[in-house]
């Protein structure tokens, strides 16, 4: 059952992101049925600065009934072990160095992650001799699909020192990575090679919070990349899954026959986001962006809109005013108007043609039972 936030705890939350995301994530951290809600996977250099950072933060999310675990691997694993012990009292120490990760080792795992839940306690896996890259297939997913490299320098940066939020390792458009970032990122795309179902993000201690409650985080999530289909007949699309995507994004059922306007369709291959799009005399109206609420984060936004604006064509569309990607839509669009509940955006539309426009998409009918 979902606690009740204590208005300090909510306090917090609300400094760090909207709370209709940090809510989400919430229910969906709750909902977890792994053994830790996460994998924490510290890095040893510079770790006495930040195991204070990390602790407070642990420690937070005890108090939010969420249970990660911390796996500390490598060199400087025990010396790690020792300063985190000196940070609090909330931790319990399983020592796997000396132990192969056979099955009686899982299941002792399990059992001892079961045990510090049921203590309220964060339960710390020591495999002092062995690198992350050597220990973390074995245990994830079974222990956590969710996998967070935390280390002093953050996310992944750009040769050019740009931190990345998404960094989507097969697309043929990719940043060319900092040198000093190869190795995070080699680990990240062995694991997720052998496990495409892992989420791997690698993050700051001064960030962790917020990027585990906001959905555009504040690290870099690691993906192989989606495979976005440009569909020139979205009738021919699979209608009962594009139907479900937009009940997942929009939390509404869709009303029969409001996607039959539809020309042009961008899709991710397994329908889990999508954009579609209309024709208009002015230009094209983007009458459906959806991503269901699952994949939120994860950069699949970008990287549909990246592939329907490639050929850079006129688009406008409306949200409601009170629709959270707002802010998002900002960044994406030339200008926008607000009337009542709702908002129209523009990007590469002829001034003359603005009121046309907005009248055009404000006069729409509701798309939605």
């Amino acid at each position: 059952m979902p606690i009740v936030l204590n208005k300090t705890i909510r306090l917090f939350l609300d400094s760090i992101g909207k709370r209709e995301e940090y809510q989400y994530y919430l229910r969906r951290f709750h909902a977890s049925r792994s053994s830790a809600f996460a994998l924490i996977c510290p890095e040893r250099l510079g770790f006495e600065q930040a195991a204070g950072v990390l602790g407070f933060d642990l420690e937070f999310l005890l108090r939010l009934e969420i249970y990660p675990a911390i796996l500390l691997s490598g060199l400087g694993a025990t010396e790690m072990r020792d300063v985190l012990l000196g940070e609090g009292k909330a931790y319990q120490i399983l020592d796997l160095s000396a132990r192969m990760l056979d099955e009686s080792a899982m299941a002792e795992i399990e059992e001892f992650l079961g045990e510090c839940r049921s203590r309220q306690r964060i339960g710390v896996l020591l495999t002092a001799g062995r690198t992350y890259s050597e220990v973390l297939p074995l245990l994830a997913p079974r222990i956590s699909r969710r996998v967070h490299l935390i280390r002093l320098r953050g996310p992944l940066h750009s040769k050019s020192g740009e931190p990345l939020m998404n960094y989507n390792y097969r697309r043929p458009d990719r940043p060319e990575l900092d040198e000093a970032d190869f190795g995070a990122a080699d680990l990240a795309i062995s694991l997720l090679e052998s496990r495409p179902d892992l989420h791997i993000s690698i993050a700051s201690p001064w960030k962790m919070i917020e990027e585990l409650f906001t959905v555009r985080g504040a690290g870099c999530l690691v993906r192989p990349g989606s495979i976005i289909i440009r569909e020139g007949d979205p009738a021919r699309l699979d209608q009962e899954r594009l139907a479900a995507l937009m009940k997942s994004s929009f939390g509404r059922r869709i009303r029969a026959g409001a996607l039959a306007n539809a020309k042009l369709a961008f899709i991710e291959e397994n329908y889990r986001g999508a954009a579609l799009l209309e024709e208009h005399p002015s230009a094209w109206y983007l009458s459906k962006f959806a991503v269901e609420k699952d994949a939120r984060g994860e950069g699949l936004a970008g990287e549909i809109w990246g592939e329907m604006t490639a050929d850079d064509p006129s688009l406008f569309w409306r949200a409601r005013s009170a629709n959270p990607v707002n802010h998002w839509y900002r960044r994406q669009a030339d200008g926008f108007h607000c009337a009542g509940e709702w908002t129209v955006f523009w990007r590469k539309i002829d001034y003359s043609s603005i009121p046309e426009i907005v009248g055009y998409a404000l006069a729409r009918p509701e798309d939605f039972e």
